[in-house]
């Protein structure tokens, strides 16, 4: 289910309380209706409101703990990147391929993190291949002196760096959220504003108002939903940190290719 239809439902639901609201009032018996009874119902409604504040404070933290972590792992992946490509550049002329390789494993990860995946699975297979390919010819190197073995292990831990990051991008790709659980919100939200309504005067100004924060409250729901899953949504962490790698690698590959032997 997609993050707008999810909100929208939301604020059907929501509305919907509130319209039974305002439809039960006047069919219901005057004591019904008193002071009293308004201050009983107020005082209950009270307690769900605040649970279901609690409820979507503690989901807005979740959803933006979600986002954070994945934004966190692609500005890693992207300096981790351009220090495996210095590194690799410091070892020798011998290890170009690997530059070449790392290259192409940054423009596709680069590509693969921009694009909305759709699909359950996606895992970034294809990507993870490279990164295996990479750190694979890195261990075939062979080091003659202290300076290139350190440089290998220096190499070797990056990777293993890159490797990380990469699984923190796929667990923190989408935010599981029971249905269940969102259904309870809404529920909640529905029997508050319906409260609401059968309280309220019947006028145009409530209703107005009534519809706004029913159109607030989904869009809280909505912005969750995006920031808990954020390769998904419309709102993404941004690639362009490692497109700046990308610019980084092509100039220092100009230059190496131009240096005088």
């Amino acid at each position: 289910m997609s993050s707008i239809f999810a909100s929208f439902l939301a604020l059907v639901a929501i509305c919907g309380g509130a319209l039974v609201g305002l439809w039960l009032a006047p069919k219901l018996p005057e004591h019904h209706l008193s002071g009293e009874t308004g201050s009983a119902v107020s005082v209950a409604m009270a307690v769900v409101g605040t649970l279901a504040a609690l409820v979507l404070g503690l989901m807005v933290n979740s959803a933006s703990a979600s986002f954070s972590a994945r934004t966190a792992a692609i500005e890693t992946l992207a300096s981790d990147i351009i220090k495996l490509n210095r590194a690799l550049l410091r070892y020798g002329p011998e290890t170009a391929d690997i530059r070449d390789a790392l290259g192409t494993y940054a423009r596709n990860k680069a590509d693969e993190i921009s694009r909305v995946s759709s699909e359950a699975d996606d895992v970034g297979i294809t990507t993870l291949h490279e990164l295996e390919s990479i750190a694979d010819a890195v261990l075939r190197l062979e080091p003659k002196t202290d300076r290139e073995r350190s440089i290998q292990a220096r190499a070797t831990s990056l990777i293993e760096n890159m490797t990380d990051a990469r699984w923190t991008l796929v667990e923190k790709s989408r935010m599981v959220m029971p249905a269940p659980f969102l259904e309870m919100l809404v529920a909640w939200l529905s029997l508050l504003f319906a409260s609401f309504g059968l309280f309220a005067p019947r006028n145009a100004t409530v209703i107005a108002f009534l519809l706004l924060g029913a159109t607030a409250i989904a869009g809280c729901v909505f912005i969750i939903l995006e920031l808990g899953s954020p390769s998904q949504g419309l709102i993404r962490p941004s690639a362009d940190p490692i497109y700046r790698v990308i610019k980084e690698l092509q100039i220092t590959t100009t230059r190496s290719v131009h240096a005088p032997a």
